[in-house]
């Protein structure tokens, strides 16, 4: 029985993107084949997190402050963030 290998490939982009050479580019990876194409439209992370009467004060004063200016925090370098976001 010969060994069937299935391979995922996902792809996120705008419509606006979507240009010939997409389709080019799908034959092209897998030539001859049989595939699947799932077509969704993708939800937006802030509509979401918005939905919780938590997550959206936590946020709206997140907005709030940065246009404010206040209560900012900012870092020397990558490892200072991770550190502080380990404390």
């Amino acid at each position: 029985m010969p060994l069937l290998w299935v391979t995922d490939t996902y792809c996120e982009l705008n419509t606006k993107e979507l240009k010939a050479d997409f389709i080019t580019a799908i034959r092209d990876i897998y030539p001859n084949r049989d595939i699947e194409i799932t077509v969704r439209e993708t939800a937006d992370e802030t509509d979401y997190l918005l939905q919780s009467p938590a997550n959206r004060e936590r946020l709206l004063n997140v907005i709030d402050n940065i246009e404010r200016g206040q209560n900012l925090v900012s870092f020397e370098n990558l490892e200072s963030a991770i550190k502080c976001a380990q404390e």
